[in-house]
Order: structure tokens, then C-alpha cells, then sequence
């Protein structure tokens, strides 16, 4: 596929987009509610973010401690001056080619919030993956629709990939932790719901 999914994201936030419908309205509070009761039912006080998008999400989420990464300059301004007076949250820009995990970029839980559905590049998504997994100390939570059946109505910038065939191929130390599937009402494919894992 002809398409660039980092170039997609920056020209899409520096045009003046957001994050797309998963961040607000009812699917946002869904998965802030799982989220949410996640992060106190674990005694969870820091999370990394991979695709901390335009921040509206991040607003609905209790949390002591946060990073937020994406490949946008224009989203980690945004997100930047949007809790500028926020201690408790930081903002770095991703650059999914070349980024590696620093110790300080680790975190209680790592989260991939329908970051997954926008990566259409193979060795993309191996990375992102990666990165996701070395960045969790206790745990990793991804909102994603699991599941490699394309719908013919697929917008160029998604892909559905199930993330637990990865999993499976790349680690035995991976536990599933809890599975919150979204209701059908949605509308969406019934493989979608947020992932715990837990690192063993």
C-alpha cells in the first residue's frame, strides 16, 4: 500500500483535525471507564501513552502520572498547552522509525488507545509494539478491534490487525489480565474491546 501513516497524522493535525471520533462521545467514555477502573482495581500510578493524539481522551483518564507520545509536532504542542499547568503530565513527540526506550520512558502500564486500526505499515506496527511492550513495568492495555477481517468500506488510513497473534509470536512472559469487549450497540466489529495484559 502507497500510503504513509506518519505523514498521514502529521498533515492531519496540522490541518487543524483531531483525533478522530474514538476520543469523544461515548466511545471515549467507554474506554475511560474501563481505563479508569483498571488503573484503581491495580494500584496503577503512571502510564505511557503511544498516540496521545490531541488530548481530549487524557482529560477523562485519573491518573498520578503520565507521558503521552505521538508522531505529531502540532498534537504534542497542543497537548503541551493544553496542561501546561498540569505537573502530573508530560508530552514527547514519537518518532516510530528510530525511537527506542529509555528507562525514564517506562511506566506502571503502557496503553495503545485505536492506535493500532492506523498502522498500515508491517514494520511500523512491529515497532510500535515493541516499543509498547519495553515501555510497561506491570502491565499493557490496548483498545483495538482484534481481528485481521478487512471491511470493503476500509478507509485507506486503517487496517484492523489482531494484536494477539503478535503476542503469541513474540513472548510467552504475557498473561491476558481482563477483557472488556465494547457492546454491539457501537456498531462496531464485536473483536473490539480493551486488552490487559500482564507482564510476567
Amino acid at each position: 500500500m502507497d500510503f504513509d501513516s506518519v505523514d498521514y497524522w502529521k498533515k492531519r493535525y496540522a490541518g487543524g483535525g483531531n483525533s478522530g471520533s474514538g476520543s469523544y462521545g461515548g466511545l471515549a467514555e467507554f474506554k475511560a471507564n474501563s481505563l479508569n477502573s483498571f488503573i484503581s482495581g491495580n494500584d496503577i500510578s503512571s502510564i505511557i501513552e503511544y498516540g496521545s493524539g490531541d488530548g481530549n481522551q487524557l482529560g477523562m483518564i485519573n491518573i498520578s502520572k503520565y507521558l503521552g507520545l505521538d508522531v505529531s509536532p502540532d498534537a504534542i504542542a497542543k497537548t503541551s498547552e493544553m496542561y501546561k499547568n498540569d505537573q502530573t503530565k508530560a508530552f514527547q513527540l514519537y518518532e516510530p522509525d528510530s525511537f527506542k526506550v529509555s528507562d525514564f520512558m517506562r511506566a506502571d502500564l503502557a496503553i495503545s488507545m485505536d492506535v493500532i486500526l492506523h498502522l498500515t505499515e508491517d514494520d511500523r506496527y512491529e515497532k510500535y509494539l515493541t516499543n509498547l511492550f519495553d515501555s510497561a513495568i506491570r502491565f499493557v492495555g490496548i483498545f483495538n478491534t482484534a481481528t485481521e477481517v478487512q471491511l470493503p468500506t476500509m478507509a485507506k488510513h486503517n487496517r484492523f490487525r489482531d494484536h494477539r497473534l503478535w503476542i503469541r509470536k513474540h513472548s510467552s512472559s504475557i498473561s491476558d489480565v481482563k477483557i472488556e469487549m465494547l457492546p454491539d450497540s457501537y456498531g462496531y466489529p464485536n473483536q473490539t474491546g480493551f486488552y490487559y495484559y500482564k507482564l510476567d
